[in-house]
């Protein structure tokens, strides 16, 4: 019987032994990832503060209005290019000298591909600035 309980007291041992060997060695793996996680939220933080500061240098008001004036070519509203609505003539009194008068049928449409004999082709408009008859 002796013998029964030590053999039973060994084994159970080893499997103790064995358990604590695989506990530690999975503890070591958790803080491995632990390691990489710290280290891929440190990135993603630089990353982070980088576009902050790229943002930052992409929104500033000096750069943007140089770079309005070189590629836009926009020019500020001149007081002469304000219009006050009481100012503005009737539309009966469109029919002035030298402000042509155009009908809705008379303007340029957009081609679908299917024309039909005798239609315009869609020309976009590069001639004075007209007004359109209701």
């Amino acid at each position: 019987m002796r013998r029964a309980i030590g053999f039973l007291g060994t084994v159970l041992l080893m499997m103790l032994i064995f358990g604590l060997y695989t506990g530690v060695h999975e503890v070591k793996q958790q803080e491995k990832m632990l390691k990489e996680l710290d280290l891929k939220i440190a990135q993603e933080a630089e990353h982070i503060r980088v576009l902050k500061a790229d943002w930052s240098y992409f929104n500033q008001s000096e750069r943007l209005e140089a770079l309005v004036r070189q590629r836009l070519k926009l020019m500020p509203t001149s007081p002469g290019q304000i219009v006050i609505m009481a100012n503005l003539p009737e539309r009966g009194e469109a029919e002035k000298p030298g402000v042509k008068t155009v009908q809705p049928s008379d303007l340029p449409f957009r081609d679908t591909g299917a024309r039909g004999p005798g239609e315009a082709a869609s020309v976009p408009s590069k001639g004075p600035t007209t007004q359109v008859a209701p």
